[in-house]
């Protein structure tokens, strides 16, 4: 079977205190993140860390996207500022300051290599 030219994928996630991955760009595919944004349901401030990790000559390399980013009270954020283009088996990391909190939505599109 042909894999397809281009892939719109969503990804939902609810933020944990410690670092998660919520996505990896798949074989075969460049992804473009067209957006990540975060949205908090607590009655209180919380921060929110985004972070994308690659691995180079067998060394995982991790960028800060979004870094301990405070997002007020039942208010959304956008933790990206620009698209940011993956490679295969690229993936971003999630955490926050409280479980459970902040609900991200990730929105890429993978495209065939």
């Amino acid at each position: 079977m042909a894999l397809a030219l281009n892939n719109y994928v969503t990804v939902p996630s609810i933020a944990v205190t410690n670092p998660v991955g919520i996505y990896t760009a798949p074989a075969g595919y460049n992804a473009i993140v067209l957006c990540a944004q975060a949205s908090s349901t607590s009655d209180n401030s919380q921060d929110v860390t985004l972070a994308h990790k690659r691995e180079i000559v067998g060394i995982a390399v991790t960028t800060y996207s979004s870094y301990k980013k405070p997002i007020s009270s039942h208010d959304t954020i956008e933790l990206t500022t620009g698209k940011l283009a993956l490679s295969p088996g690229d993936s971003f990391i999630l955490s926050c300051s409280v479980n459970n909190e902040i609900h991200v939505l990730l929105t890429v599109l993978e495209t065939l290599i």
